[in-house]
Formats: structure tokens, C-alpha cells, sequence
């Protein structure tokens, strides 16, 4: 039972990280966003600087989502083999108590 409440924590550190991982990604996303607002009158900063800039954020945001999924597979791993384990406890506990 040890083990299996230890394998709980560190599911749960590891969703804590993940949650964490989004909120710096959005922080990104929108510092992104944020990069290309310059007033009407400044020309600084040509359209097409502004679309590359874009597709920047935009593609270091898909690569942020794609490691957010990959964590999120890992972690649906762990929880796959700790229903296994805790079923084999079940079947291990009854067959005890025969």
C-alpha cells in the first residue's frame, strides 16, 4: 500500500509541473501577441516583421502543446499502471483471506 500511495504523490507532482508548464506557455502566447501592438503611427515595425513574429509564438506555442501532450500521455501511463497495480492488490488481498 506504501508504494501505491507513493506512486499517488508523484502522479500529483508531476500534474502540479504540468499545470505550471501551461501557465508559463500561455504567458508566452500572450507575450506573442503582445510583442506586435504598436501604435498606427509608428512604422518601426513592418507588417511582414509583425506576421513572422507571429508565426514565432505560434510555432514555439504548438511546440509547448506538444510537449504538454506528450507529459499528459506519460501521466496517463502511471495512472494505467497504478490501476493495475492496485487490482493485483485486490486480487492478491482476496486470495489471502481465503
Amino acid at each position: 500500500m506504501e508504494m501505491i500511495i507513493k506512486e499517488i504523490e508523484a502522479i500529483s507532482s508531476d500534474v502540479y509541473t504540468i499545470v505550471d508548464k501551461a501557465k508559463d506557455c500561455k504567458a508566452d502566447i500572450q507575450r506573442g501577441i503582445n510583442v506586435n501592438h504598436t501604435p498606427k503611427w509608428d512604422d518601426s515595425i513592418s507588417k511582414q516583421d509583425k506576421i513572422n513574429n507571429l508565426f514565432y509564438y505560434l510555432d514555439e506555442a504548438k511546440f509547448d502543446v506538444d510537449t504538454i501532450r506528450d507529459d499528459l500521455k506519460e501521466i496517463k501511463n502511471k495512472l494505467d499502471d497504478l490501476l493495475d497495480l492496485v487490482q493485483y492488490e485486490e486480487v492478491a488481498q482476496k486470495i489471502r483471506s481465503k
